[in-house]
């Protein structure tokens, strides 16, 4: 059982410290449904499709996606796209990298979401936002006066209810199987370990302080099962499907958990579970997989 006046990690405050003044911008458009025509993945494989054909280093002949090769400029600061979306053909994108551009749709608070994390998503909000509206039938865009993650961080209540609003990945080629409270923990734990990695990196700029950095979320995201502990669960895999990878053209099954769960959160581990609220979690969590809407359990 989870001990939940452990002290708080050394180093803890310093981490969330740097990540509460990251630029977070968000975009909202009321929607108390989501049609079936606005498919999650589907707005977010065409914004990465408009990326990496306009927003390419400009005046290069041809946009990497277009001539079917990864950018010479990854990891470069020189290429916008790969800011916003990292490519890396067949996959194999280094696993600090993370797209920066989300869409995420959640039931109760009624609306879609365009989210940009970083400096450059954060100059491409409008851009993005653009592309959604002439491609898709939106309502009118709400601006929102998120600017920092320090605006979005959980604060509050010691039990929290996460809905999984789209199927949460938890692993490719995998049997379906009955998901245990142990399971469903160690997946959360994971995802908040890998997002506090990729999300320390945009902190920093220099390559040295992203090791640094990932090194520092690591050593404090061992000390996450100590502060978290399930009270309820209702999570089952969803049916066995086929996905479609677009890092290799290929297609995969993977074993996907749909449902809600009721944590015990210590408030040291808040800032990491706001993490997910606002990247999700689980694997493509950039391509509309692992959506989860988090609420204060009353």
């Amino acid at each position: 059982m989870a001990d939940h006046s452990i002290a708080e990690p050394h180093g803890a405050r310093d981490l969330v410290a740097l990540w509460r003044n990251l630029p977070v911008n968000i975009v909202r458009y009321r929607m108390p449904t989501l049609p079936a025509e606005l498919a999650l993945s589907s707005l977010a494989d065409h914004l990465r499709s408009r990326a990496w054909r306009e927003r390419c280093l400009p005046g290069k002949e041809k946009a990497c996606a277009d001539a079917k090769e990864n950018c010479p400029f990854v990891d470069s600061d020189r290429c916008r796209a790969d800011q916003l979306f990292p490519m890396y053909l067949g996959g194999g994108a280094p696993n600090w990298r993370m797209a920066t551009l989300f869409v995420q749709w959640l039931r109760q608070a009624e609306e879609l979401r365009l989210i940009a994390i970083g400096e450059a998503a954060c100059a491409e909000l409008a851009w993005a936002a653009s592309c959604l509206g002439e491609r898709f039938r939106l309502p009118v865009a709400q601006s929102s006066p998120v600017r920092t993650f320090a605006d979005v961080m959980l604060a509050g209540a010691g039990n929290w209810r996460m809905e999984f609003i789209t199927p949460w990945l938890a692993a490719k080629n995998t049997a379906r199987r009955t998901p245990t409270h142990a399971f469903i923990l160690e997946q959360l734990i994971n995802s908040m370990r890998v997002r506090a990695h990729k999300f320390t990196a945009l902190c920093a700029h220099e390559a040295i302080w992203q090791r640094l950095g990932a090194h520092l979320a690591h050593h404090i995201g061992n000390a996450l099962p100590a502060m978290l502990r399930i009270e309820q669960a209702s999570i089952e895999p969803e049916p066995p499907r086929r996905y479609a990878s677009k890092g290799n053209g290929g297609h995969f099954e993977g074993l996907a958990l749909v449902g809600e769960v009721v944590l015990r959160v210590a408030p040291p581990a808040l800032p990491w579970l706001s993490l997910l609220a606002l990247c999700g979690g689980g694997e493509n969590a950039d391509k509309g997989f692992g959506v989860v809407e988090i609420t204060a359990e009353q």
